[in-house]
C-alpha cells in the first residue's frame, strides 16, 4: 500500500458545532458534503459522518413525491431534504446536493438516498 495512504474515505471526521445535537442517522452538512451521522454527538464531540452508501431519510410533507433518480438536496437551516437547489430567498442561499433518490418516496414516508461525494 502506498506510504501516503490515509483512509478509504468512507467517513469524515467532524466536530459537532455549537448548539447542535446530532442523532445517529441524521443528515449532516460538512461544507459542501452531506453525510449521515454514524453515532450520536453533542457540541464539541468528534463524530464520524458516512459519505458513501444508500440511506433511508424522511420525506417532509412540503417536498411532495420524490421519484427514483431525482437529485435530492439538504437544507442545513431546516435539516431536512428538499428538491430545491436553493431556498428561494432573495438573494438565494444554496442547499447542498446530498445525492439521488435510489427509489420513489412520498411525503411522511422514507426515501432511500444514494449519497454522492
Amino acid at each position: 500500500m502506498a506510504t501516503n495512504f490515509k483512509q478509504h474515505g468512507e467517513a469524515l471526521h467532524y466536530v459537532v458545532q455549537a448548539s447542535d445535537n446530532i442523532k445517529s442517522g441524521d443528515l449532516v452538512a460538512v461544507g459542501s458534503v452531506v453525510g449521515v451521522a454514524i453515532t450520536d454527538g453533542v457540541e464539541g464531540e468528534p463524530l464520524a459522518v458516512s459519505v458513501t452508501g444508500v440511506y433511508d431519510v424522511p420525506v417532509p410533507a412540503a417536498v411532495g413525491e420524490i421519484t427514483q433518480g431525482t437529485p435530492v438536496y439538504f437544507d442545513p437551516a431546516s435539516k431536512e431534504i428538499t428538491l430545491d437547489a436553493d431556498n428561494g430567498a432573495t438573494p438565494p442561499v444554496a442547499n447542498v446536493l446530498a445525492g439521488y433518490a435510489w427509489d420513489d418516496g412520498e411525503p411522511g414516508d422514507w426515501v432511500p438516498i444514494r449519497l454522492i461525494f
